[in-house]
C-alpha cells in the first residue's frame, strides 16, 4: 500500500477519507484538518492566548503538538497548563508526561495542584470520583486562565467525546446541553474563560497515529478511576460499519446548533465563598472542598 501523496510505503489507510498515507505526509494531512476546522467555527482568533490543557495522554498531546505547529501561521500564543490531581501512582506519572511533551515542544508548562486546596481524588467517595474530577478541571482551569490572562480555554475533546456525550444526554432528557460542547463556547460573564475544541471533529485513532508520527510523548495508561464506557464501544462500532460516520455527525451537529436563531440563557449567580459563577449559593467546587478538605 503507498502514500497517495508521495508513493512512499503508507503507515495507515483512513477510511473516512478514502486515502492511505505515510508517516510525514500523515503529519501534514492532521495539522490541515484541524487548520481547516478552527478557520471554519473560528475557533482560535488571531491574537489570543491559548490555556491548552494537558493530561498527559494521547488526545492532549496531539492538542498541544497541532497548536503550537499553527500558532505562527494563525497568530496566537499557546501555553500549557496540567492540573496534578493526587491520584497515587498515576498523576506522578501523569505531570512527568506532560512537562516531558512542553520541553520537547518548547512550550511552558503552568501547573496547579488539587492538594493546595485540601484534598485530592484519592480523598473523594469512589462512586463520586468522575463527576468531582470533572468539577475541579473546570473550576481550577477556569480560574487559573481568568487570573493569568489566558483569552480561551484549550480542551482534546474528539469526536467521540462529543458524540457519547450527546447520546447520554439526549437518552436522559437533558436538552440544555447543547451550547456547551460546540466546537468554541463564548464566554457569558466576565469571570467565565471562552473554551475551545480543537479536536471536534478529530477522532482518537487520528491523534494516535498524530502522536506516534511526531514521536511525542503520551501515557498509554487509563486513569485507574476511569469506568467502561459502552457509548464509546457503539460509536467505535457502528464508524466501522460506516466509515465517516463520527467526523459527518459531529460537523452536522455544530451545524445545527451553530444556525439555531434562539439559544438557551441559564440564569447564574456567584459563590458566596470564592465569588466564581455558578448557579446555586455554592459552587460545586467549594462544596468538594468543604467535604473532602483535611
Amino acid at each position: 500500500m503507498k502514500c497517495r501523496r508521495c508513493g512512499r510505503k503508507a503507515i495507515e489507510k483512513l477510511k473516512a477519507y478514502g486515502i492511505a498515507l505515510c508517516s510525514e505526509c500523515y503529519i501534514g494531512f492532521y495539522e490541515e484538518l484541524v487548520e481547516r476546522s478552527i478557520r471554519r467555527f473560528r475557533v482560535i482568533k488571531r491574537g489570543e492566548r491559548v490555556l491548552a490543557c494537558i493530561s498527559g495522554g494521547k488526545d492532549s498531546s496531539a492538542m498541544l503538538g497541532v497548536l503550537v505547529a499553527l500558532s505562527e501561521r494563525l497568530g496566537f500564543e499557546v501555553e500549557a497548563l496540567h492540573i496534578d490531581l493526587g491520584i497515587k501512582g498515576y498523576s506522578d506519572k501523569s505531570r512527568e508526561i506532560s512537562k516531558k511533551l512542553c520541553e520537547m515542544l518548547g512550550v511552558e508548562m503552568n501547573l496547579v495542584s488539587l492538594e493546595e486546596f485540601g484534598f485530592t481524588i484519592d480523598g473523594v467517595e469512589r462512586r463520586k470520583v468522575c463527576s468531582a474530577c470533572g468539577t475541579v478541571k473546570r473550576y481550577l482551569m477556569n480560574r487559573y486562565a481568568r487570573l493569568n490572562g489566558f483569552s480561551v480555554i484549550a480542551t482534546g475533546h474528539t469526536s467521540e467525546d462529543v458524540i457519547t456525550f450527546f447520546f447520554k444526554n439526549w437518552l436522559s432528557g437533558n436538552f440544555s446541553w447543547s451550547e456547551k460542547f460546540l466546537p468554541r463556547t463564548e464566554s457569558f460573564d466576565e469571570k467565565i474563560v471562552t473554551r475551545i475544541r480543537p479536536l471536534y471533529d478529530r477522532s482518537e485513532k487520528e491523534n494516535m497515529l498524530y502522536v506516534l508520527c511526531r514521536k511525542l510523548p503520551f501515557l498509554a495508561e487509563s486513569c485507574p478511576y476511569a469506568p467502561q464506557d459502552e457509548w464509546k464501544e457503539i460509536v467505535y462500532y457502528i464508524e466501522g460499519r460506516k466509515p465517516g460516520f463520527k467526523r459527518n455527525f459531529v460537523l452536522n451537529l455544530a451545524k445545527y446548533l451553530l444556525e439555531r436563531e434562539e439559544k438557551r440563557k441559564e440564569s447564574y449567580g456567584y459563590c458566596k465563598l470564592c465569588g466564581e459563577v455558578t448557579t446555586s449559593d455554592v459552587c460545586a467546587f467549594c462544596k468538594l472542598v468543604e467535604k473532602y478538605k483535611k
